[in-house]
């Protein structure tokens, strides 16, 4: 089975929060969303670090999954 490209996570740089992506279909489309990390399964804690990391976001500190 091949991995798909567009798993990973993604956080809307203007509301803060992020997004789990298992399948490609369920990947955000638009400008505001970047791809954190091809892990799906990375937590909270890691995602908020690699944001803070790349300079990602606004206040990484302040990230949340998207509801």
């Amino acid at each position: 089975m091949v991995p798909d490209a567009k798993a990973g996570i993604y956080l809307n740089t203007q509301a803060n929060v992020v997004r789990r992506v298992g399948a490609g279909v369920n990947a955000p489309g638009s400008a505001e969303w970047v791809k954190v990390t091809d892990d799906p399964n990375m937590g909270l804690l890691a995602v908020r670090q690699v944001a803070q990391t790349q300079g990602i976001g606004t206040d990484p500190a302040a990230i949340k999954w998207e509801f």
